[in-house]
């Protein structure tokens, strides 16, 4: 782990390097940020996976900085971007189930940032990340794609569009790793063209059962072990076709001068859970497999590059970081830290997907849910979460009232009526349908 000293004087790096854009008088940095909906970090080639899953993001976090022990706050969509486009834990911006909506009173990152004179475009799969929770606010362009092949035509028509005399935020949220849309003629729970569903399928590798996606999806120890080795494979060839697409949409900004002075974030909202408890939905739920997320960060002088930073951060630090970079006031209402400033040796990450709750201060993590129930687990000695304890939620209160103190009281949610059933569909194709956290 870094120590205090390391901290310091990487913070006073970071000073110096805003010191001298000042100086210059640069514009603001553009920023860039994906999110790879659905992305494990132990399934990523730069965080120690064994499969060539990620050649290109392997390369490109040679010139960034890898932060190893990244968490997400919820194993969902709606609320870990929620948390990332905010900056607040998901006690504070209360989107929490699927008819809830953020504040208007709360900013949005895009908000905060066209206010500053950055052109704001977003490019999202409209499963969570969606107008009727608010995440459209502050977007000068919020356009909807359905795979890969929509988002690569989106944005090359932005990119056309671009003027450089204008900082810009781009905004790419991609579901081409997550499960489905499932449909009643197929099993394939992560389908992709052939080329990448088969990539890393081994010879004589099991077939899945013949039976509908979404029944696999929801049936707790269906497959076998030879059968989910089939499922991890396919799950794998899905990483491949999004990095093989970043490498070509990086290239292009690249080509453009478009990477140069940015400030580019790629990461994940949140994990999945690959058979490894016996289930397949609730995307890892608590379990390290849910929350620890890849987040690979490129500053906008370089600073950093190529270092790994062990200390435990989390998707609430976006906000503060893209604030601290680009020169806007910090907001000490934020439970996050600059990526680039001092970070806490010890912290308390708040997280909540209902029913259950978590917090963890390295390496403790405490999770609490309905009736009584807890575990605790200790992550250095215990790092795959095979023998939790009983938890003590004295102190998990103890914790999380840590955790949320700096923000104080912020405004509720807003209450969203019935999804129409075009959204409803979309949403149980995506294998939401049965999700108990989607209840408000």
């Amino acid at each position: 782990m870094h120590t205090q000293r390391s901290a310091v004087r990487i913070w006073l790096a970071s000073f110096l390097a805003l010191l001298t854009g000042c100086a210059r008088d640069q514009q603001p940095p553009a920023v860039i940020l994906v999110s790879i909906d659905t992305l494990r970090a132990d399934h990523v080639g730069l965080y120690g996976y064994e499969r060539d899953t990620t050649p290109f993001l392997d390369r490109w976090s040679r010139d960034a900085t890898v932060f190893e022990r990244a968490f997400t706050t919820a194993a969902w969509t709606l609320v870990a971007h929620m948390t990332m486009l905010t900056g607040l834990f998901p006690e504070q911006h209360d989107v929490t189930g699927k008819r809830r909506a953020l504040s208007p009173e709360i900013p949005l990152l895009a908000e905060r940032l066209r206010a500053a004179g950055y052109k704001t475009i977003g490019l999202y799969n409209p499963g969570w990340i969606h107008p009727r929770h608010g995440f459209q606010r502050g977007f000068d362009l919020f356009l909807p794609h359905a795979n890969l092949e929509e988002a690569d035509l989106h944005l090359r028509e932005v990119l056309e569009g671009l003027d450089r005399r204008q900082p810009f935020f781009l905004f790419v949220h991609l579901f081409d790793v997550h499960c489905g849309p499932f449909t009643e003629s197929e099993n394939s729970l992560y389908p992709a063209p052939a080329t990448y569903e088969r990539m890393f399928l081994e010879a004589g590798a099991a077939a899945l059962p013949e039976r509908p996606a979404q029944e696999i999806w929801e049936s707790p120890g269906l497959l076998g072990a030879k059968e989910l080795q089939t499922l991890v494979a396919a799950y794998d060839g899905g990483i491949r076709q999004v990095d093989d697409q970043l490498a070509l949409w990086f290239g292009e900004l690249e080509r453009r001068g478009l990477l140069q002075g940015a400030l580019t974030i790629v990461t994940s909202d949140h994990g999945e859970a690959l058979g490894q408890r016996g289930r397949l939905d609730r995307h890892g739920e608590y379990w390290q497999e849910g929350l620890h997320v890849p987040l690979i960060v490129r500053h906008p002088t370089g600073l950093q590059a190529g270092a790994r930073v062990s200390q435990p951060v989390h998707l609430g630090d976006l906000v503060p970081t893209i604030l601290d970079l680009t020169g806007l006031p910090a907001d000490g209402r934020l439970p996050g830290h600059s990526l680039f400033g001092p970070l806490p040796e010890e912290r308390v990450i708040s997280g909540l997907k209902l029913p259950e709750a978590f917090v963890l201060r390295w390496p403790e993590k405490i999770v609490v849910g309905p009736k009584g129930w807890s575990l605790a687990v200790n992550l250095e000695r215990d790092p795959l979460e095979l023998a939790p304890e009983p938890g003590d939620r004295e102190r998990f209160e103890k914790l999380r009232t840590e955790a949320l103190a700096a923000g104080g009281t912020f405004p509720r949610a807003l209450r969203i009526e019935e999804l129409s059933p075009e959204d409803q569909a979309a949403l149980d194709a995506l294998g939401y349908g049965g999700d108990a956290g989607d209840g408000d």
